[in-house]
């Protein structure tokens, strides 16, 4: 059985939310708990989550669940690329697939997760009605090219320079699109959260 892990960053500032996107709460979870109980739930235990910004009290937070803290100690200074990277390159002896994943994206389902772990191509994307989201799976030859990728764009123009064989998989998950950079995105995550459990 191949051994799959996701690389989870949350080293950022939240700069435009005003508050730290990683510890403010959906039901009764935190958005950075939500989005590691999505990878349970699917089956997904070897996770990492990059942290940078208001470290300590995140990694206290989640200390309960099994994961690993790495820091991005620069992450005033560089982008979350550099974060996927330190996690990537963390995951790249463990692993022979590797989720990556912002944070501040809680909504996506397990079902996703499964689908994407289905897909043989180095690059899986997740698309609901031709939009993409997160998160991706890279598999090892994508991870060692996207480690060394210097070009600027980050991760997205990483994709598209490395002659990387990339599936975009229709999902139905609406969930995978919403991110959180501002209160506006993040009530409409509340509601859209809260919908869920009503059905």
């Amino acid at each position: 059985m191949p051994r799959i892990g996701a690389v989870i960053t949350a080293a950022g500032k939240s700069s435009r939310m005003g508050s730290f996107k990683p510890l403010l709460k959906i039901g009764i979870l935190t958005v950075a708990e939500q989005v590691v109980q999505n990878f349970h739930a699917a089956g997904i235990s070897d996770i990492a989550i990059v942290t940078g910004s208001n470290a300590e009290e995140l990694e206290r937070s989640l200390a309960h669940l099994g994961l690993v803290f790495l820091r991005n100690d620069r992450y005033v200074y560089n982008e979350m690329f550099d974060s996927v990277k330190i996690g990537i390159n963390y995951l790249k002896d463990i692993c022979d697939k590797i989720f990556i994943t912002p944070v501040d994206v809680p909504l996506f389902t397990p079902r996703t997760v499964e689908a994407l772990l289905k897909s043989k191509a180095n690059i899986g994307i997740p698309a609901y009605k031709g939009e993409t989201g997160h998160p991706i799976i890279l598999d090892n030859n994508a991870v060692k090219k996207i480690l060394m990728y210097s070009g600027d764009g980050g991760l997205r123009d990483a994709i598209l320079n490395l002659s990387l064989d990339v599936e975009y998989i229709e999902t139905g998950d609406e969930g995978i699109l919403y991110d959180m950079d501002t209160q506006a995105d993040y009530d409409k995550i509340v509601r859209l959260h809260d919908s869920y459990k009503r059905e």
